[in-house]
């Protein structure tokens, strides 16, 4: 330290503490403890919530939970993960005026997309539902729910030949108990 700056500090030292101190803070440091309870505390969904987006077209379903991606990261809301899940095929038929015939027969395939958002604040979470809602595409439905473990379960498909190994393996190492056999007395 050169000699002026050890005389700045020789003086600091030689005037009391509470001049130091601007007044704010000797107020903030005095304030009662009640005060910050006062306040309303800002709601966080603590857990994870599923933005499910259901529809018939593939290619229109992929480009909205892009969107809806987006819409999370510009808001700031963490986007935990994004997944597709097996699709689900039905047929819907027609009949014929006043009759049991079948005129024409469909087959529709409904296509899933979830967009799994974490620490969504209370304040964000309408203003981003909003969005989401006013940029989804004609036919595209939205849902938001919490995850639950019956989501984690449906985002696989089944591996049949595995499953069908994996008995096969459990019969060898537990073999079913023959008729035949005489039990002892």
């Amino acid at each position: 330290m050169n000699k002026l700056g050890k005389h700045v500090v020789q003086l600091l030292q030689g005037l009391p503490k509470a001049s130091l101190w601007s007044r704010r803070m000797i107020m903030k440091y005095h304030e009662p403890e009640y005060l910050q309870y006062l306040k309303p505390p800002l709601p966080v969904y603590d857990g994870l919530v599923n933005v499910q987006l259901k529809g018939y077209d593939f290619t229109v379903l992929e480009n909205n939970a892009k969107k809806v991606a987006k819409i999370a990261a510009l808001l700031g809301i963490r986007v935990s993960e994004c997944w597709a899940t097996p699709l689900e095929s039905f047929a819907a038929s027609t009949y014929k005026p006043q009759s049991t015939t079948v005129e024409d027969t469909y087959k529709l395939n409904v296509y899933e997309r979830n967009v799994q958002v974490s620490l969504l604040s209370g304040v964000v979470a309408p203003i981003f539902l909003e969005a989401v809602q006013s940029s989804l595409a004609e036919g595209v439905r939205l849902s938001v729910h919490p995850h639950l473990p019956e989501h984690e379960e449906i985002r696989y498909v089944p591996d049949l030949e595995l499953e069908e190994l994996q008995r096969q393996l459990d019969e060898i190492v537990n073999p079913p108990a023959s008729k035949h056999i005489k039990k002892g007395f």
